[in-house]
């Protein structure tokens, strides 16, 4: 019911899986709007923090080649290239050839990088734990064993 309020919809949603889906994805939506905000008021975009993230805390000596980076993005994947040719320009991130196949690129977080995840990354991480507070621990282990279900449910995990 508080779906329907939060969406001004003037009639019940009739279909509860239908419902259901739609409470994730408003959710996501929220959340992700929510991280651009945090994110914006550091300097960077969504995007730019989650490669940032990724480089300092998935990367080898922070570093991953551009096609995993691509993969593992959380926020929409699109041109990727487009998006480490401007935080290269920015100084945030770095392109260095691979050392055992040149074909490759890896994508390398710089100190300015390193500087910028570090003025975004406390807020963030703050703003999640005020997000999350609104569950209890064994809710939010619930919650993560749920969604897992759905992204089986899909098919594939992305």
């Amino acid at each position: 019911m508080a779906l329907q309020h939060d969406l001004g919809f003037s009639r019940p949603i009739r279909h509860p899986a239908h419902a259901l889906l739609l409470e994730v994805v408003v959710t996501a939506g929220l959340l992700f709007k929510e991280l651009e905000r945090v994110a914006r008021e550091r300097g960077l975009t969504g995007a730019q923090f989650d490669i940032l993230m990724l480089l300092a805390y998935q990367g080898d000596g922070g570093a991953l080649d551009q096609t995993r980076l691509g993969r593992m993005l959380v926020v929409n994947r699109s041109n990727v290239s487009g998006l480490v040719d401007r935080m290269e320009a920015a100084g945030l991130v770095a392109r260095r050839p691979d050392p055992s196949d040149r074909r490759v690129r890896r994508v390398q977080i710089t100190t300015a990088g390193r500087r910028a995840l570090g003025a975004a990354e406390r807020p963030y991480l703050s703003r999640v734990e005020e997000v999350v507070a609104a569950l209890p621990p064994a809710d939010r282990e619930k919650m993560s064993r749920l969604l897992e279900r759905l992204r089986e449910g899909l098919g594939s995990r992305r």
